[in-house]
């Protein structure tokens, strides 16, 4: 089990293969535009950065747009099994 967390809140969670990669979707609680740390924690603790955009939407409404750009955690996996 791999549970993912950014700022102390859960973002996420997921379960790992036999060689210990994983992916998981990011759910953010409050939408802030910037560069977030997103922590890993399955025995070994791993971290990287998802980047927030928000732009203004074009429908006329006041809601926004959010665009995740998540990353892939198969690089570090091989650092884990190191």
């Amino acid at each position: 089990m791999v549970t993912l967390t950014s700022d102390g809140a859960d973002v996420g969670s997921a379960f790992s293969d036999s060689s210990g990669a994983f992916t998981a979707p990011v759910e953010f609680t409050r939408i802030e535009a910037g560069r977030h740390t997103v922590i890993a924690e399955c025995g070994v603790r791993l971290t990287g950065a998802v980047d927030q955009v928000v732009t203004r939407s074009s429908g006329g409404q006041t809601g926004t747009l959010v665009i995740l750009v998540f990353f892939v955690l198969a690089g570090v996996t091989v650092i884990r099994f190191r």
